[in-house]
Parts: structure tokens; C-alpha cells; sequence
């Protein structure tokens, strides 16, 4: 099956492709979600599982590409709850950002 996806730049078409790629393989590796369904909650507990993962590679190597690759997995694991459970509309246009926030925060993104 195929779909358009209307991404906003190539870095987030990539992102959004290696997800998949990861879903894919996780549905190689344990079946889909319709014939090992989880409840909520067991989804949750499998991604706090895998992002604990992440934060000690991330703390053990000084690095990134080890965390980033554990998260790769946590966020596959949420869409696949997603596909089992459904997902809900964001439902709110696009919200105003809120740089000075984000300054106090420490962030130097803005």
C-alpha cells in the first residue's frame, strides 16, 4: 500500500520513512498488531522499557547514535499501539509558538 505523505522538508520524509522501515521490521520480528494485541497500557510499558533503554546508552556512550537508534523503536511501538487502539485528531489548528518559553526553558532552538 501506498500513501502520500506531505512532509514539510526531506528531514522529516526521511524520518517518517525510517519509522515505518522499524514498523515493518517489528512486524516481521513479533506479528502485527491485530494478531499480538496489547492493551494500552502494555504498549506504554513496552516504550518506557525501550526509552530507558535509550537514556542509559545515551548516558553510557557519551553519544547519541546509539540513543537515537533505541528511540527509533519507541516511537515504532507507539504507532503500532496507535494502529491497534486508533488515534485520536489533534483537532486544534496550528498552535502559536511560544518562544519566550521555550528560552526560559534553556532551549537554544529558538
Amino acid at each position: 500500500m501506498s500513501i502520500f505523505i506531505d512532509c514539510e522538508n526531506e528531514k522529516q520524509a526521511d524520518v517518517l520513512a525510517a519509522v515505518i522501515g522499524e514498523r515493518s521490521y517489528q512486524n516481521r520480528k513479533w506479528g502485527r498488531p491485530s494478531e499480538r494485541p496489547h492493551e494500552v497500557g502494555a504498549w506504554m510499558t513496552l516504550m518506557r522499557t525501550h526509552l530507558a533503554e535509550a537514556e542509559q546508552l545515551w548516558a553510557g556512550s557519551r553519544g547519541d547514535e546509539k540513543a537515537l537508534d533505541e528511540l527509533r523503536k519507541v516511537v515504532a511501538i507507539g504507532i503500532a499501539c496507535f494502529e491497534q487502539h486508533g488515534v485520536p485528531s489533534r483537532g486544534n489548528p496550528q498552535p502559536k509558538s511560544n518562544d519566550e518559553a521555550w528560552r526560559e526553558a534553556g532551549s537554544k532552538l529558538v
